[in-house]
């Protein structure tokens, strides 16, 4: 088995600021991420017959994997979110706003 690694770097002099934070997960960011998760994954759900397509209801669908989930915040919005169990990355999404 060959295992290829690729090296990303950055050359330029200067990089802007970013206004994102990345927070742990909590509930009352529930029903933004609700919002969110469901649109980014409505027609996959729906292409695939996977139902039901909008897929969280309640925080309580949730609430064990919680803490294995960050948001990613700018100007108080979510704009994403990801979940990393382990070494995977999963359900990473993205506001549509974005």
């Amino acid at each position: 088995m060959e295992i290829i690694a690729y090296k990303m770097q950055y050359i330029a002099d200067w990089v802007e600021e970013s206004a994102i934070v990345c927070l742990p997960f909590e509930e009352k960011y529930f029903d933004t991420y609700k919002v969110i998760y469901n649109a980014c994954f409505y027609e996959m759900r729906r292409a695939l017959e996977v139902k039901p397509y909008d897929f969280y209801k309640s925080f309580e669908q949730m609430k064990d994997k919680a803490k294995d989930n960050f948001v990613l915040i700018k100007n108080k919005e979510i704009i994403g979110a990801v979940a990393c169990y382990g070494n995977e990355i999963d359900d990473l999404i993205v506001n549509p706003n974005y």
